[in-house]
């Protein structure tokens, strides 16, 4: 049975699982930035070693930062001998109801085989990261499209950026929706703000696809954002480095 290690590499944050058949049994979270092959495998033997866990004989990763790609696939031949799986449109193995899939960002891929491995169709799953993103599958696995939006700090970050009064704020809920100070009201603003587009986009896609459907959530901000809207969540912070592994456990059957 192999030790897989996965790779969710996002804008701003990267998670790493490693995973035996589908048993995840540790995940990690580190900053994204462009590293070369050494220094991501400093990052990773080092976890390995302070865990004591076994050095992977399998590595599978869904990227939307392409700069990294290199660095990754030559940590995976280099390092552990091992042939990477890049999770992609044509080899996620989910059907596709979609204009161009070559477009499709392959964590929203890994959400979607993540959701359908589950069992958990129709779907929506809301992933709120850097861009909060919502995807569909239908009750036969096809994926059928979604949304996409800015996340909530990259609007925060929008926001401080552009307007020169404005001060950067800690983003927590308060208890009241009505701001006495200045900070109070960026945070209601930004914060209900997307619990409120969440509720409004989510009752648009439950109306075009017809059925009530499994509602997930994964991403950094998923508990504090989806715990606060009209449908029931199942948060889920490894669904996405779940499916990578799904994939990658496939394409190994299939080999």
């Amino acid at each position: 049975m192999a030790n897989r290690l996965v790779l969710d590499i996002g804008n701003t944050r990267t998670v790493l699982g490693l995973f035996r058949g589908e048993k995840i049994l540790v995940q990690w979270r580190i900053t994204t930035t462009h590293w070369t092959a050494d220094d991501l495998w400093v990052i990773i033997s080092s976890l390995l070693t302070d865990g004591k866990y076994p050095v992977p004989d399998a590595l599978a990763y869904a990227s939307v930062v392409p700069q990294v790609r290199h660095s990754v696939n030559e940590l995976a031949l280099r390092y552990l001998e091992v042939e990477p799986v890049e999770v992609n449109y044509m080899n996620a193995g989910i059907k596709l109801k979609y204009e161009n899939p070559q477009e499709i960002g392959a964590d929203r891929l890994a959400n979607c085989s993540g959701a359908i491995a589950l069992g958990s169709v129709p779907a929506i799953i809301a992933d709120f990261g850097t861009a909060t993103t919502f995807d569909v599958v239908d009750e036969d696995g096809y994926y059928l499209g979604g949304v996409i939006s800015p996340g909530v700090s990259t609007s925060a970050s929008d926001l401080f950026r552009k307007a020169e009064k404005l001060n950067p704020v800690d983003l927590e809920f308060r208890a009241s929706a009505l701001g006495q100070n200045t900070g109070d009201a960026v945070c209601s603003g930004v914060l209900l703000g997307a619990v409120g587009a969440t509720d409004y986009i989510v009752e648009r896609l439950i109306r075009e696809l017809g059925i009530e459907p499994f509602f997930w959530a994964t991403g950094g901000w998923a508990p504090a954002i989806a715990g606060k809207c009209r449908h029931t969540f199942t948060i889920c912070p490894e669904l996405t480095i779940t499916g990578i592994n799904r994939i990658g456990e496939r394409l190994k059957d299939n080999e």
